[in-house]
C-alpha cells in the first residue's frame, strides 16, 4: 500500500513512532506521546502497512538482550 493513510486508521504514518502487536489489538505510539489501540479488519495488511512506513515494530528484537537473575 503506497500510502500516507490506511484505511480506517486515523493517523498518518508520519505521525508514528512505533507498535506492538498482541491478541487482536495494535497499540501504537504516536509522535506526540499520545498512545492508541486499534483493531484492524486485516491485521497482516496492518502490519505490513506499517512495515512498508518503516514504523518501529516493538515486538522485534532489536539485538539488546536484559537478564533478570533471581535475587534471594
Amino acid at each position: 500500500m503506497k500510502t500516507n493513510h490506511y484505511p480506517t486508521f486515523p493517523y498518518q504514518a508520519s505521525e508514528l513512532s512505533a507498535f506492538l502487536f498482541s491478541i487482536d489489538t495494535f497499540i501504537v505510539s504516536l509522535k506526540n506521546g499520545q498512545i492508541v489501540h486499534f483493531i484492524a479488519d486485516d491485521a497482516d495488511g496492518f502490519k505490513r502497512w506499517l512495515y512498508e512506513k518503516g514504523v518501529r515494530d516493538i515486538n522485534k528484537d532489536d539485538g539488546i538482550r536484559v537478564t533478570m537473575r533471581n535475587q534471594r
